[in-house]
This record gives structure tokens, sequence and C-alpha cells, in this order.
């Protein structure tokens, strides 16, 4: 056996794994042909036992193969998923309906949901959804942020952030030029907005934010103050009480 062909056998358990991941299901199988078939595909030409080996090692990983006998012979299927179809379903719907995303986002979040279901789920996986024209004028501003916010809770630091209000025109402008300083602690979704939850060293108490209206955000060397306000705070009982008032 030259250096290639053992190179490339080394590559079956990958594609046999995409293979399963693709063309079964709990109720979908193949067959021994049809591996060897896809394998050759591939340009790699093995035999049976050399795929039962990589079926022994798939299932040594956890990802589980299922052999079952039907007339004489043996068909395959890799049953479980991480999703379920109406998970995946809701997955798509949830992604649609976010205003925070924009079109090309969307789309491109939604087609990577899709492809954690087989080739059998693809059908039922178009939801044919009309993605809002309000996404459209949304960039990923919101998703950034919340990366940078939830980087500094994570690392236990303070953020200083300029914070946007809307003017008369209806246009967000800069509330004042001086920076917010904030010590972050948590996010809340409510009614379509994500909110930053952070202690304030001025006012010695909670404050919230509307993370879409927030920009420059910086992670600052300064450790977070207010842990002992947090430590007894209820984020579902301030949620409710507060964020159905914000605009």
């Amino acid at each position: 056996m030259n250096k290639e062909k053992s190179e490339s056998k080394k590559l079956i358990p990958l594609y046999l794994q995409k293979l399963f991941l693709e063309k079964t299901d709990k109720t979908h199988y193949v067959r021994m042909p049809d591996i060897l078939s896809y394998q050759e595909s591939k340009n790699i030409f093995a035999d049976r036992r050399t795929i039962y080996a990589a079926i022994s090692l798939l299932n040594y990983t956890d990802f589980e193969i299922i052999g079952v006998q039907e007339k004489g012979y043996y068909k395959y299927h890799h049953p479980s998923r991480l999703f379920n179809t109406n998970e995946l379903k809701f997955l798509i719907d949830s992604i649609a309906a976010s205003k925070f995303l924009t079109e090309k986002k969307s789309k491109d979040l939604i087609s990577k949901v899709k492809s954690l279901g087989s080739s059998f789920d693809a059908k039922s996986l178009n939801r044919n959804i009309l993605l809002s024209k309000r996404i459209k004028s949304m960039n990923d501003k919101v998703l950034r942020n919340l990366d940078y916010i939830y980087s500094a809770i994570a690392d236990n630091k303070q953020i200083t952030f300029q914070y946007l209000q809307w003017n008369t025109k209806r246009k967000l402008v800069i509330k004042s030029e001086k920076l917010y300083a904030a010590s972050p602690y948590a996010v809340s979704l409510s009614d379509d907005n994500y909110y930053l939850i952070a202690f304030d060293s001025k006012s010695n108490d909670l404050r919230h934010y509307r993370i879409d209206k927030m920009q420059s955000i910086t992670i600052t060397n300064t450790e977070r103050i207010g842990k002992e306000l947090f430590q007894s705070f209820d984020i579902v009982d301030y949620s409710r009480k507060t964020f159905h008032l914000c605009g």
C-alpha cells in the first residue's frame, strides 16, 4: 500500500460519519453497498472489514451506528440527533423572528441549523419564512455588544461605553459625550430587546441599559464591584417589573 492510499484510508471514519449524518436518521438506513459506493465517490476504496472497523471506532467515540438485520443483509443508521426535527423548526423560527439579525446573518444561521438535520429533514425545514423588512435595516451591533459584555463578565471586568437615546426625529443620538462606566452582571431578553444589568458606582445600585443603544464598548482593567448586591438579586422579578416599561 503506497503512502497516498494509506493516508486516504485514515479519512474513512470522517466520511462515514458525514454519510450517516446526511443519509440516515431514526427511520432511514444505508446498506453496505451504499457505504462502499459513497467511499468510492471520495476516491477511497475499502473492503467491508475496514468499514466494520471504522464503524466500531465511531461507536467507541459515542457516535452511535446501529446495524439491523433484515432478510439476509444488514442495514445501518445513526438514529440519534442533537436536535430533533421539531426543535430545529423552533430554532429556525426563532432566528427568523429576531429583529437584531441582518437578513444575511439570518439566512446564514438558518442554513447552519438546517445542516444539523439529515437530508430527509430538508423539505420540512424549508419553512418559507418571510424575513421581516425591519431585519434589513438592522446590523450585527447587538451581537458584537453581547460578545464584549459576556467577555467582561467572564473576566470579572468593568466596561465603559457610550449610550444612545431617541431624538425628536426618531434617530438614535449620543446621550452624553461622557463615557458610562459599569460593572456588568447579567443580560436579560424581554419583548425582543436585550438589556444589560450592571452595577453603577455613582448611584450605588443596579442599573439597566438597552444593549442596542450601547456603542463603543471597552473592557477595562478594573475589576467589577457590587457583587454583594447582585448575590441577592432576582433577575426574573427585576425583568418582570422593569423592562416592559422601557423603550
